[in-house]
């Protein structure tokens, strides 16, 4: 049986749909950098850290929907030798009916390169986990529960709808490819990197029917250019392809480095193609420790019904070392 439901929206009414999921994304996907690519585990050529911590928060559709959509994970990972190792988990809930999948994976990587012997740094990577899907029927409408006396959808009207379940668990995993140039006396240090999503391209349906989740293709590429002592830039691209959805993301990211001390101020902005003006704001402490908000500014059709307002994002990035404390400072 393929579900089929009527969700009552602001805009226009009905939405008729068939369920059928793809990957959530991210502005500040590179904050979250083992949900972007496998190979970037325990790989930090830009900080002086033994481990970092990454959190993430999303929160988007507040405008559409009565319960917004809200994505938010937490990841750990580390160098070990020539290999990276680290884990991560990512929950997203979608909006009233509840529709929730948990993420997690394990992740390594293994130095094809020495990042102390060679400014070629190249990585390969690879996740393997878990995802667990769930659902709330009590919230879903149908067009079962159409009410003509009234001309539109009623809750007490039954639905006729049995599940065999609202819940499912599956095997997941990941490959990734990355490298990077970074040479200290060059103001400019160009990256690269390639990952594959769902592999194992497992089913998502919560009937008999086989629904696989469709493989996601991730390019992502930039370039840091250290324009003086003071400023550096970041021109980014992230081209994502799974099934017959795209999206271009283009941008750049600035550190400007606050007057005698360590610390940057962070500012950015970019284009998600045909859908939104992405800003970003932050502040790193000391090199290590980066916290940054954005928002996202919608240009697609749904601007005529949010008003331009789209999603806010939080991220917190910790590095540390293990011989120190996570905030040490030195006096």
């Amino acid at each position: 049986m393929k579900i089929k439901f009527i969700i009552p929206i602001i805009f226009s009414g009905v939405l008729s749909l068939q369920l059928k999921a793809q990957d959530f994304h991210l502005t500040q996907y590179d904050a979250f950098h083992l949900y972007l690519n496998p190979a970037l585990t325990g790989s930090f050529p830009d900080e002086d850290a033994d481990y970092k911590i990454s959190a993430v928060y999303r929160s988007q559709w507040r405008s559409l929907v009565k319960t917004p959509f809200t994505t938010y994970g937490i990841s750990y990972d580390q160098p070990y030798k020539r290999f990276g190792l680290g884990a991560y988990i990512l929950n997203n809930r979608s909006g009233a009916a509840k529709f929730n999948t948990l993420n997690f994976q394990l992740s390594g990587s293994y130095f094809i390169t020495d990042p102390k012997r060679s400014p070629h740094l190249m990585n390969v990577g690879l996740q393997m986990g878990l995802f667990y899907k769930t659902f709330n029927p009590n919230n879903l409408l149908f067009e079962s529960q159409y009410d003509y006396s009234s001309g539109s959808l009623n809750q007490d009207i039954s639905s006729g709808e049995n599940f065999d379940r609202t819940s499912i668990v599956k095997f997941d995993a990941n490959i990734g490819v990355f490298y990077k140039y970074k040479e200290d006396s060059k103001k400019y240090a160009p990256f690269l990197g390639f990952s594959v999503f769902h592999l194992s391209r497992p089913s998502e349906s919560f009937t008999a029917d086989k629904n696989k989740v469709p493989m996601r293709f991730v390019v992502h590429a930039g370039c840091d250019f250290k324009v003086n002592d003071k400023l550096k830039l970041t021109p980014t691209v992230l081209y994502m392809n799974q099934a017959k959805a795209s999206d271009l993301n283009i941008g750049v990211i600035g550190y400007y480095r606050i007057k005698d001390s360590k610390s940057d101020v962070l500012f950015g902005l970019n284009y998600r193609n045909k859908d939104a003006v992405m800003i970003q704001v932050g502040f790193k402490q000391n090199e290590q420790h980066t916290f940054r908000i954005s928002y996202d500014i919608n240009t697609s059709y749904l601007n005529n019904y949010t008003g331009s307002r789209g999603a806010i994002e939080f991220s917190l990035v910790l590095c540390g070392k293990k011989d120190k404390p996570l905030f040490y400072k030195k006096f």
